[in-house]
Order: structure tokens, then C-alpha cells, then sequence
């Protein structure tokens, strides 16, 4: 049976509502294989955050969360970073600090609504990280627009970019999620691009276990062998 997995949940480390713990227990309550907890870093975004002096204890507390449940589910410690440069201090981020997670999210890449940077830009950082990296919460039909989905997941693969398909109300046009716009984008990354599901949990705990539609879309695109975390 596939894996299932959320891969993209805030704790009050930053500006979500619940502990680690209890972020841990719902996803076992909910029948997931892993989750990852996932806070905003070095930002000013929002009032709370990870920062580079913090981010050890971070670290300590989900190594905590991680042998309390003693295997029941995998744990995973990971940050989402800003792409805007106005709000996140990209260049001087601590490489040797992020590549001791298990991996780390970007939001708003080549958004330029949101003022993110592009792939290109992120190179000097992407080129140094070890850990899996990925696109969250992306509307890729509008953020890369120009290219054709084939030159999308080539640019990606190059990269070692995975791509979220993410489930929260928020990211949705028309009545539709971001990713079910890029229906052909995903079936573009088909054997090229790793993928995820995500559902940027914040105030909702049962959010942190409401995977399935993700699940489904993942199913339809033929996908499901094709996520990052297997």
C-alpha cells in the first residue's frame, strides 16, 4: 500500500495553534505513515518563527516527538522558507543548520504576486543543501506560466525540486486547488519530479490527518510511486 503522508504542518513554533505532540498524536489517530513538522523560518511574515538561534531546540523537541511515539510513525523535522527577499534573508540563511533536517519547503517561488524569487535565484542556496527541497502551496499554472509543463518538470528535475500538491482552502481558484489547475503539469512530472501532499495545518488539528483528496489527485496522475518520501 502507498505510503500517506502530510509534509507540510505548523506547530506553535510558529503560527499554528498546537504542540508537536499533539500534531504527532493526531496524525497516528489518523492513520498517516509520516508527517513532518514544518515552520516558518527566519521571516518576517509572520510574528513567530524558527530562527537560527532556535533551531536547535526545534530540533530537540521533534527528536522528542519523534522517540515518544517509538516508531509508530515517522517524524519529520523540516522548515518552510519565504522566497521573498524583503521578508527573508536568503543569502545569510545557515546552510549547515537546514541540511541537518529531513527537508525544507519554499513557498512562493516565482510568485511574483507574493514578490518571490525564482529557481534561478535560489541556486547559490539550492546548490548547497543536502536534504530534499520542494515547491509548496504553488499555483504553477500561473507561476510558470511561460514554459511548457515537459520544460516545468525538466527545470525541476534539474534542480531536485519535489512539488506539493496541497489541500488547504486557501490555495484554490474557482472552486479548485492550485494543483488541480495543473492537472498537465503533474502529469508531466511522471519519472522526473518527486511529489507530496500537504495540508499546511495551522488551526485545525484533524487538518493535520486530511490528506485523502490529495491522496486521490496523486492517484489519477499515476503518482503515487513518484513521491519524495517512500
Amino acid at each position: 500500500m502507498p505510503l500517506r503522508a502530510n509534509l507540510h504542518v505548523h506547530s506553535q513554533r510558529s503560527d499554528g495553534s498546537f504542540s508537536i505532540d499533539d500534531i504527532v498524536d493526531e496524525a497516528i489517530r489518523g492513520g498517516l505513515d509520516a508527517v513532518a513538522i514544518t515552520d516558518h523560518f527566519e521571516t518576517q511574515k509572520v510574528r513567530r518563527c524558527v530562527t537560527s538561534e532556535s533551531i536547535d531546540e526545534y530540533l530537540r523537541e521533534i527528536g522528542e516527538a519523534r522517540r515518544r511515539v517509538d516508531g509508530r510513525i515517522r517524524v519529520l523535522a523540516g522548515v518552510e522558507i519565504d522566497t521573498n527577499p524583503e521578508r527573508c534573508p536568503i543569502p545569510s540563511l545557515p546552510v549547515e543548520k537546514l541540511n541537518q533536517l529531513d527537508l525544507v519547503l519554499f513557498e512562493y517561488v516565482n510568485d511574483e504576486y507574493n514578490g518571490g524569487c525564482s529557481v534561478f535565484e535560489l541556486d547559490p542556496l539550492l546548490s548547497r543543501l543536502s536534504v530534499p527541497c520542494g515547491l509548496v502551496h504553488t499555483d504553477l499554472e500561473k507561476a510558470f506560466g511561460g514554459i511548457s509543463p515537459e520544460d516545468l518538470a525538466n527545470l525541476l528535475q534539474s534542480y531536485g525540486l519535489f512539488v506539493e500538491a496541497n489541500t488547504a482552502a486557501l490555495y484554490a481558484r474557482n472552486g479548485r486547488q492550485y494543483y488541480e489547475h495543473a492537472e498537465r503539469h503533474f502529469r508531466a512530472f511522471k519519472g522526473k519530479v518527486r511529489v507530496s501532499v500537504g495540508t499546511d495545518a495551522h488551526r485545525t488539528l484533524t487538518e493535520v490527518s486530511n490528506v485523502a483528496k490529495g491522496y486521490r489527485f496523486l492517484e489519477e496522475m499515476h503518482l503515487l510511486d513518484d513521491q519524495v518520501l517512500r
